[in-house]
């Protein structure tokens, strides 16, 4: 079973919409005094759920699921509550502009509509909010003192990053270029030699740099969705008009923005000047040669897969090279330096919430000393 570990970062605080409920009958933590009331942990519990449903695919809602993630809510909740009481101790405090900022962001968040276009009409966006603040049972005041909160955590963590001071020598920052390289090359001599742990932090940064120096194409693609619900008379008006835009794109009738913008299930290229950047080995087989193999400027297909139909047009090509030291030297420092941030400042959260008195009533949670969300 596979649990998506965002869920659990120490930088993910809790939703906003989730608001720490006043009833105080049914409480399943205390964190130094202070309340956990059940509604307050089903609902992150529930937020918790909604993220793995949307991200994990092979995701399965049961009891032992549940369980697990119901720890994670339960922790997230400590934490959280721990570091807003240090945010007060250190007289953090939290401007009405950066309140009203957050409060416009999740009305952004709600403009848009069943068809997933934009609303921009400010009075239906307005509407939309309150009724989303109604159906969650929440008041403007309390979801605003809830992100009043949730902002002093992130300005606490803001102010335990700034006190840090990372130190890397000339010879750390070869070696971890050494160590990307031959992960890149898979030099797998090389490889066998590295630590666990040399590896899981190399890993990231070496898939980016393989990303960044692989063989790539831009170019703009008309994509036209074929799904299992469609007969075969639908395909087949999908394949017509796949002929169609192909014939205009090639008779210089109509640009590929425009078609894009017409025509395209995929209109995500748009945000980039109507062209995707595609990488060497990352498509189907059959596509990928085409489209690799093609000359610039050239407009091919309709080229048909499971997925749907494209008609695509290189627009620049660039080989696959070998970054140098010099050229990734500040990116390895700057990824270095957030790694050890994260690890030490996750070390001081962890050391806040050890010495916090944590009470939990949860049978399932329950434990007999104030550990419990230090994991």
């Amino acid at each position: 079973m596979k649990i998506h570990k965002n869920a659990i970062l120490l930088f993910t605080v809790l939703a906003f919409w989730i608001v720490a409920c006043s009833d105080s009958t049914n409480v399943v933590a205390t964190v130094n005094g202070t309340k956990i009331t059940r509604k307050t942990y089903e609902s992150t519990l529930d937020n918790l759920i909604l993220q793995q449903t949307q991200n994990n695919p092979a995701f399965v809602d049961n009891e032992q699921t549940r369980l697990l993630l119901g720890q994670i809510a339960l922790d997230q909740i400590i934490t959280n509550e721990v570091l807003a009481q240090e945010a007060r101790k250190a007289n953090i405090t939290v401007k009405n502009e950066a309140v009203n900022q957050s409060i416009n962001n999740l009305k952004q968040l709600l403009a848009v509509d069943e068809n997933g276009k934009a609303i921009t009409d400010k009075r239906q966006i307005e509407n939309k909010f309150n009724k989303k603040l109604k159906a969650d049972g929440v008041t403007l005041q309390q979801l605003k003192a809830n992100i009043r909160k949730e902002l002093s955590v992130q300005l606490f963590l803001k102010d335990l990053s700034n006190k840090q001071k990372i130190e890397l020598s000339e010879e750390t920052l070869k070696k971890f270029y050494d160590d990307t390289m031959a992960v890149v090359s898979k030099n797998q001599h090389k490889i066998t030699s590295l630590s666990k742990e040399d590896l899981a932090l190399i890993a990231p940064f070496a898939a980016g740099v393989e990303k960044a120096s692989a063989e790539r194409v831009a170019a703009s693609i008309v994509f036209l969705a074929i799904s299992d619900d469609m007969d075969e008379k639908m395909i087949a008006n999908k394949k017509d008009l796949a002929n169609k835009i192909a014939r205009e794109l090639k008779d210089n009738k109509i640009a590929f923005t425009q078609a894009i913008q017409a025509y395209s299930d995929d209109k995500s290229a748009l945000q980039t000047n109507g062209e995707k950047i595609l990488i060497r080995g990352t498509l189907p087989k059959d596509i990928d040669k085409k489209i690799f193999e093609a000359r610039l400027g050239e407009v091919f297909g309709p080229i048909t897969d499971q997925a749907g139909i494209y008609i695509l047009r290189v627009n620049e090509k660039r080989a696959a090279h070998t970054l140098t030291y010099g050229q990734l030297r500040q990116d390895i420092i700057n990824y270095l330096i957030s790694v050890a941030l994260q690890q030490k400042i996750q070390q001081q959260v962890k050391d806040l919430v050890q010495k916090s008195k944590v009470e939990i009533f949860l049978p399932q949670y329950k434990v007999n000393n104030t550990q419990a969300a230090a994991h």
